[in-house]
């Protein structure tokens, strides 16, 4: 029997493009394979070497694509997040580990019949209305986003819950090295729904910010053009929206002033009183700061001789110590283990799909289940008269 040449040439055109797309250039990937030499994955990608099934399977898992990618005769092209980042810096390979999390929980919902809620919270408006009005309409826009999901006086503290289990938007942490200066992305796909990536490296007040930072290119993803918003190294004006909205939403007006009234009672508002009110709120000293600078309760220029005085980094430093490493969250979220869960257990996906899908090994999928809690009789039904 002849080999199908169309398959075999699919085979080759998807092997380059998901190598180039991952971000590993020839000799990175090989090494990453364990071939002895780049030549051998060349002539893979090439056609004069044939793969096998392992290899094939640990190239899908390398570049974080399925096995019926390398085969399909048609497939969309990747989505393009927006990236929260501070310095110049290749973003393939994190992107691709991102994108193939979105792929798996979105796979997961439409196999259980799942609808999608993020709509819900998106906006009509228009470049104009933010080039007349864009910090006043962000601030209002953070504020009416925190009244619509119900946020509490303390948003910060279930912002994260509700994204995740009310609009069903999927978050991925990823515990990144701080030195590549970033700290999130988002994208908007109707295929793949919405997701978020925050880098659960950075400390939790800056991951409740950079989370309402994001959805505010989410509720505008319709908006701007990722040209106007960049790439994250450039305080663009949305991304100064996007910090505007984030405050509003994070630190809602009438709660922060009866919270401030309390610790600053007949009394000038102290470095002391902006660093406790910053850890009750769940965000930086300097949102905090500049918070208060919009409401007009602090003047401009006494928040930025703070803001550069080393003391209050200091005594910031110092009074939130034991909360760097507090409650750092676990890289999928509970909703996605549990669908994951659900899938398995109904006999939508197969043992190895799910461990593919959580990044654990097949043996150990019965042990990592117990404990998280997911257990077999857990899935019996319940009778009711």
């Amino acid at each position: 029997m002849k080999p199908n040449k169309g398959v075999e040439e699919i085979f080759r055109t998807r092997a380059r493009e998901a190598r180039v797309a991952a971000g590993f250039s020839l000799a990175g990937a090989a090494k990453h394979l364990g071939f002895n030499n780049y030549q051998t994955l060349s002539a893979i990608e090439k056609g004069t070497r044939k793969i096998n099934a392992n290899e094939l399977i640990s190239m899908a898992r390398l570049y974080g694509r399925s096995l019926d990618y390398f085969f399909e005769p048609e497939i969309s092209p990747d989505p393009t997040p927006l990236w929260r980042k501070s310095t110049e810096i290749s973003v393939k390979q994190i992107q691709r580990q991102f994108l193939s999390f979105l792929e798996n929980y979105s796979n997961l919902e439409n196999l259980l019949g799942l609808e999608r809620r993020w709509k819900d919270i998106q906006r009509n408006y228009d470049k104009a209305d933010f080039s007349a009005r864009g910090f006043e309409l962000a601030d209002r826009l953070g504020a009416e986003i925190w009244d619509s999901l119900d946020l509490g006086s303390r948003p910060a503290s279930n912002m994260l819950s509700v994204l995740e289990n009310d609009l069903r938007i999927k978050v991925l942490h990823l515990p990144l090295p701080q030195e590549n200066g970033i700290s999130g992305a988002c994208v908007v796909d109707e295929t793949l729904g919405v997701g978020i990536l925050i880098n659960a490296n950075d400390a939790p007040w800056r991951r409740n910010f950079d989370l309402a930072h994001e959805l505010f290119h989410i509720v505008t993803w319709n908006v701007f053009t990722h040209e106007e918003v960049g790439d994250g190294t450039v305080r663009t004006k949305p991304e100064q929206y996007a910090d505007a909205f984030a405050s509003s939403l994070l630190l809602p007006k009438s709660h922060l002033l009866d919270a401030l009234e309390e610790v600053a009672i007949n009394k000038p508002i102290k470095l002391i009183d902006v660093i406790e009110l910053a850890k009750d709120f769940g965000v930086s000293t300097e949102a905090i700061l500049w918070r208060l600078v919009n409401l007009r309760v602090l003047e401009k220029s006494k928040v930025e001789k703070a803001v550069n005085d080393p003391r209050l980094r200091e005594i910031d430093r110092v009074k939130r110590r034991g909360l760097y490493y507090k409650d750092r969250p676990p890289k999928f979220p509970e909703r996605y283990i549990s669908l994951a869960w659900r899938c398995l257990m109904e006999g939508k996906i197969s043992r190895g799909t799910f461990s593919e899908y959580l990044g654990i090994d097949r043996a150990g999928i019965d042990r990592y289940l117990k404990e998280q809690g997911f257990m077999e009789s857990n899935y019996e039904e319940i009778a009711f008269a």
